[in-house]
């Protein structure tokens, strides 16, 4: 049992919190020994959970406060508070912090840290009396009481909390070498510090090292604006790309339109899978971004989204947001439709959340925002510009964007249905609406959903969308079997041989199956795979035309490599 316990409960299974583990860690340096921390996640039971805590705590409970975990947090704590009544039990994090009536709305929490509390939570790990807690927002005689705040800890005084051991398998692992945001964009809190903060360079690189020793498989950089000093960003991209170990990846949240041609003429070198970036568009209209003092610029953002694509080895992920000011259902489309343009990897379709403390949330009156003030995450329900109904058909579209787009497995049937609708926007929406109709779908039951929700439409080709269905199918893994409603002709079967003669000519294997060189033609027969289709999937050239599938190659999106092959007897002819 330990004296004092951090409890952190994170969104999935797969991520950690970063904070329990400084928290801790700044304890143990100050010499409170009987000082840990726990995680869990939103997908337990709260019952599960609290008799957790309750085995665990001695004699106070901290819990870590964000969005998506209070209201989880408050199920434990008010059975906490009922089953170990003697325990103290306090919060902190920005869900905490930023809500003025925390105490009242929370009975159960005896106190809220405030600010960054590297320097002040030891204190309360030891035992000091509530009064001594630098930033302790705390009940004393039936009134509220708060602390002067301590002065944040430099970063490189900070502890470097995964010590060989201390890595949790299977996990994402957070880091950070910067605080604080140069920006202040109005629903946003990270640039509420004024300034940015940056850890020496040198540790950085030397505790980025330890993850690369590791093999670490993902580090997740939860720096704001990563590239907000532009030099230290490619100081630190050059010494993880000259100490690559070919396994861990990187994630970084950046602004694009602070990349330059230094930049690009690095990053195009770095081995594909070890760099992901996050990018924060939520707007292309003018006076939505102008509004919220959202500084960017979106022709700069293009050109580096589209150079960065270009070097087929940088995830990409960009992000909008819906319900901001200024922005309808019209406006919030043509922003869609110019960032999905540029073609990134993912796109995430998110809806504006008023956080407290935020200046967004404070001026939600004077644009007729509508949300739910105690309820978090706060998320718009509707504004001046987007009804409710808005706001549903957006949600619908996002589910169909999530299914469909991000995963990845439907790009070639997915760009031919965009062209053919003439906005992806658009849709997105009307595949939204109709998947709402659908029960759970398998994978090959949202290539049938595709199939009939497109077949019909005004512009589309059948055969074309078939064979654009096709490829996604085949890029997904080697077939275990067919799918009836896209299998429209024999012609795979009529060339078998001229297949089978493919697999076995050593020359076409090195130039187009090189990773199967040298092995025996049925064996490749049964792992790699040939395919003729009528038409070109992607362009609508007529046929046949035969592409290879290398399986053990795959492209950043996951799929199979796969390139056109001129197979005698198929290619240029109807034979």
């Amino acid at each position: 049992m330990l004296s004092t316990l951090l409890v952190a409960v994170n969104a999935k299974y797969t991520h950690t919190n970063l904070a329990v583990r400084y928290l801790a860690a700044c304890a143990r340096r100050a010499g409170v020994k009987d000082c840990g921390f726990a995680e869990y996640h939103i997908n337990l039971q709260p019952d599960e959970v609290t008799a957790a805590i309750a085995h665990l705590a001695g004699e106070r409970v901290a819990f870590s406060c964000y969005i998506w975990n209070l209201s989880f947090i408050d199920l434990v704590a008010r059975r906490l508070r009922l089953v170990r009544p003697e325990l103290r039990l306090y919060c902190g994090g920005p869900e905490a912090e930023w809500d003025p009536q925390f105490l009242e709305r929370h009975p159960w929490c005896d106190g809220v840290l405030c600010g960054e509390g590297e320097g002040a939570f030891p204190l309360l790990a030891a035992g000091r009396p509530e009064g001594e807690i630098p930033g302790l927002l705390y009940r004393a005689g039936g009134s509220r009481h708060r602390n002067p705040p301590a002065p944040p800890l430099p970063l490189e005084e900070l502890p470097f909390v995964y010590g060989e051991g201390e890595l949790p398998p299977h996990r994402h692992i957070y880091y950070e070498s910067s605080r604080g945001c140069p920006f202040s964009c109005h629903y946003c809190l990270s640039g509420a510090g004024g300034r940015v903060r940056f850890k020496p360079l040198e540790q950085t690189l030397r505790e980025l090292d330890f993850f690369l020793e590791q093999r670490v498989v993902r580090v997740k950089f939860v720096d704001r604006t990563f590239n907000c000093d532009r030099q230290r960003a490619r100081a630190i991209w050059h010494h993880l790309m000259e100490r690559d170990n070919g396994v861990t990846n990187f994630h970084f949240e950046l602004g694009a339109d602070l990349l330059g041609p230094e930049e690009a003429e690095l990053l195009r070198a770095a081995r594909p899978g070890l760099f992901q970036f996050e990018i924060g568009v939520q707007s292309t209209n003018p006076r939505t971004v102008a509004s919220v003092q959202r500084v960017h610029d979106f022709a700069a953002i293009s050109r580096a989204v589209r150079g960065l694509l270009a070097g087929e080895n940088i995830h990409l992920h960009l992000d909008l947001i819906a319900g901001l000011p200024f922005e309808d259902k019209e406006t919030f489309g043509r922003s869609f439709d110019q960032v999905y343009a540029l073609g990134p990897h993912q796109l995430q379709l998110g809806f504006l959340k008023l956080l407290h403390g935020s200046r967004l949330r404070a001026e939600a009156g004077d644009y007729s925002i509508v949300f739910c003030p105690d309820l978090p995450p706060y998320e718009v329900l509707k504004t001046r510009w987007l009804s409710y109904g808005d706001i549903c058909a957006l949600k619908r579209a996002e589910e169909a964007l999530e299914t469909f787009s991000n995963s990845g497995r439907y790009r070639a049937s997915l760009a031919y249905l965009a062209a053919c609708q003439g906005s992806p926007f658009a849709l997105f929406c009307q595949m939204g609406d109709a998947l709402a109709e659908e029960p759970a779908l398998s994978r090959e039951g949202k290539h049938a959903f595709l199939w009939r929700f497109g077949r019909g439409r005004p512009g589309v080709d059948e055969q074309r969308l078939r064979e654009a269905l096709r490829l996604d199918w085949l890029c997904c893994e080697k077939p275990r079997k067919r799918l009836p409603f896209l299998d429209d002709s024999s012609l795979s079967p009529r060339y078998r041989r001229a297949a089978g003669d493919f697999f076995g000519d050593g020359e076409k294997v090195a130039r187009y199956l090189p990773s199967y060189l040298g092995e025996h033609p049925g064996h490749i027969a049964r792992t790699a795979h040939l395919e003729v289709f009528a038409r070109h999937p992607l362009t609508g050239a007529p046929g046949p035309v035969a592409i290879a599938f290398d399986y053990r190659r795959r492209d950043i999106w996951g799929g199979a490599r796969w390139q056109v092959v001129p197979l005698e007897g198929t290619v240029g002819t109807t034979a």
